[in-house]
């Protein structure tokens, strides 16, 4: 009977961490407000890097404010905050519970690259025969199919785009391997399955932006 009593008095027990979906400017300041209070956060961010669509901006409207510096601080205390963990690269897969007790199943997909012993670099970009077009400056420019979305990247860690990446189209290259000093390249990196166990979960998806003329 102890043990029942013991179990229910734990169920009660909200669980103290937050589980913040998107990693853009919104998702950033309320990881920031949450972890000051003392609680963990795990920041959850399908793309490589947080940032979002303010990273793309040069100025914010009204203010003409410059959108770097606005954000740059607030990314360095993102990334050396003690209390929130940051899972870019990362899909949400499923949530279940209820408030209070939620379990969330996140995939955190491979990079190729180990974020353990990538430094950020470049030169396995700078090395890369691939160009395609670069989505974060809207394909003004190329990048390559290894990369960071900015310089300032959060976290600064590089990743092979499987799509144009030759050793994953054709099987044949691994430049990027040969010239990493590191030894961060990893093509056989698998995704991971992650359990967040949390108290709450914060929807801050962002948005993109459309042609309304069709």
């Amino acid at each position: 009977m102890a043990s029942k009593v013991e179990h229910l008095d734990q169920h009660k027990k909200k669980i103290g961490s937050v589980v913040i979906v998107g990693g853009g400017i919104a998702g950033i300041q309320t990881a920031l407000d949450i972890a000051n209070s003392d609680y963990k956060v795990y920041v959850v961010e399908e793309k490589p890097a947080v940032g979002g669509v303010m990273a793309q901006l040069d100025k914010t409207f009204p203010t003409n404010d410059c959108s770097s510096c606005m954000m740059g601080p607030k990314l360095v205390e993102l990334a050396n905050h003690p209390n929130i963990e940051i899972l870019a690269y990362t899909d949400v897969i499923d949530v279940e519970g209820e408030p209070g007790h939620f379990q969330v199943t996140a995939k955190k997909k491979a990079r190729g690259v180990d974020p353990e012993k990538c430094v950020g670099c470049g030169i396995c970009a700078e090395k890369c025969p691939t160009k395609v077009s670069d989505e974060f400056n809207l394909g003004i420019n190329n990048r390559k199919a290894i990369y960071v979305p900015y310089p300032q990247a959060v976290p600064l860690v590089y990743t092979i785009d499987k799509r144009y990446c030759r050793y994953f189209t054709k099987g044949k290259c691994r430049i990027c391997e040969k010239f990493c000093e590191n030894k961060a390249i990893l093509y056989d990196q698998e995704d991971e399955v992650l359990k967040l166990d949390t108290g709450a979960v914060i929807l801050a998806g962002g948005f993109e932006p459309f042609d309304d003329f069709l």
